[in-house]
């Protein structure tokens, strides 16, 4: 299996590691110039981006849009695909198995059960769980998920503010 696949095709994986690698802000039609992709198919991606919280957007000069990895989901996105890229097939093929997939499983259930009882705002969790049904396995979900998890061990939410933890 490609790595590009766990992220529901080559064409989201490209505008991940585009926004990865650019130094500023672009357009999805600098995107899709740049990398071939189809322009319709790259504005879907980063609307769905949006929805996630993985990309930022600003609307500019003559009304252009332009796309950047936010600070947290995005980031954690471009860590994940660039640690995937390092990874041998077979050890990708071991990590997709229904096993391993079940074990991961097992795991965000424990930690969504224990984070339950932290939750103060009912209605933000509601639409977080909206749009992950959104979604199809294996997709995004389980990279949300996983910078849900990762963003939650590292900073401490207090009050309207994060705080980095030591």
């Amino acid at each position: 299996m490609k790595v590009e696949m766990l992220f529901g095709g080559s064409t989201r994986f490209t505008i991940l590691e585009t926004l990865a690698e650019a130094k500023q802000s672009i357009t999805a039609h600098h995107i899709a110039l740049t990398r071939g992709l189809d322009p319709a198919a790259t504005y879907r991606c980063l609307t769905e981006f949006l929805e996630f919280g993985i990309v930022k957007s600003e609307t500019r000069q003559r009304n252009r849009t332009f796309y950047r990895l936010s600070s947290g989901p995005g980031r954690a996105a471009a860590k994940f695909m660039h640690s995937l890229k390092q990874k041998d097939p077979d050890d990708l093929e071991d990590w997709l198995s229904p096993k391993m997939q079940a074990k991961r499983m097992a795991k965000i259930t424990r930690l969504d059960k224990s984070n339950e009882s932290k939750i103060r705002d009912k209605v933000q969790t509601q639409n977080i769980d909206k749009l992950l049904s959104k979604r199809t396995p294996g997709e995004l979900t389980a990279l949300v998920i996983s910078s849900k998890i990762g963003f939650g061990k590292l900073f401490e939410h207090k009050g309207n503010v994060f705080i980095l933890n030591e």
